[in-house]
């Protein structure tokens, strides 16, 4: 069931083949909707493989989204993304390789599903360090910087330990679930209305989603 759904409304390379149909047998609405859904379906991969701390698969979830970025202006990234595929695979020594690659997810709490980006955890270091301990006006020096940032972790603990006998903020509240029922009632409604994923030959749509990805490696062929 989950290949007959992939092959059906997911964008793959029949796309191209509807793309050639005259305009009176094209639908563009699920047209876009199947690039809609590949597009979800590589961030969910990629999400989930981040989470889960599979090297691997992030690697590979990687090279789709190179020309997606490229093709959406960021080409900074792009060409990062590139470089390091590249140095990590084909440059680097065995041994180096080997270190980059097992430290570019981190899982702070060692939790399952709780790997994230290395960035992420230098980001925050960053704000507590240079931001929130970082000292305020004339204060806000690197001097005083580097001599307070060996203290970050010291006054981490001791404001969770004065929020734990205070009983503040969070640590007080168990909020419920949301509730989603009303919203996937009204999508629902919506869908049914407009029935995306089910083809109707002429009909148009106020918008026309690209392929980014064959759009990111024409300008990526280009560039080269």
């Amino acid at each position: 069931m989950a290949n007959e759904l992939v092959q059906t409304y997911v964008a793959n390379h029949k796309l191209q083949r509807i793309h050639r149909r005259p305009e009176k047998e094209r639908d563009i609405q699920f047209e876009n909707s199947l690039l809609m859904n590949k597009y979800f379906m590589l961030y969910k991969e990629l999400s989930y493989a981040m989470n889960r701390g599979d090297i691997g698969r992030t690697e590979t979830c990687m090279v789709a989204w190179i020309p997606i970025l490229k093709a959406t202006g960021k080409h900074k990234y792009a060409t990062h993304m590139s470089n390091f595929l590249i140095n990590v695979h084909f440059v680097y020594l065995p041994g180096l390789r080997q270190a980059i690659r097992y430290h570019i997810l981190v899982n702070p709490t060692g939790k399952e599903m709780s790997w994230q980006a290395v960035d992420w955890c230098i980001e925050l270091n960053n704000l507590f360090t240079k931001v929130k301990n970082g000292g305020k006006g004339p204060n806000h020096t690197v001097e005083h910087i580097l001599l307070e940032s060996q203290l970050v972790q010291a006054y981490q603990n001791a404001q969770t330990m004065i929020q734990k006998n205070f009983l503040l903020v969070h640590l007080t509240l168990k909020h419920a679930r949301p509730n989603m029922r009303k919203s996937f009632e009204l999508l629902s409604i919506q869908l049914a209305k407009e029935s995306p994923h089910i083809p109707s030959p002429g009909r148009k749509s106020q918008f026309l989603i690209a392929d980014l990805i064959d759009k990111g490696r024409e300008m990526m062929e280009k560039a080269a």
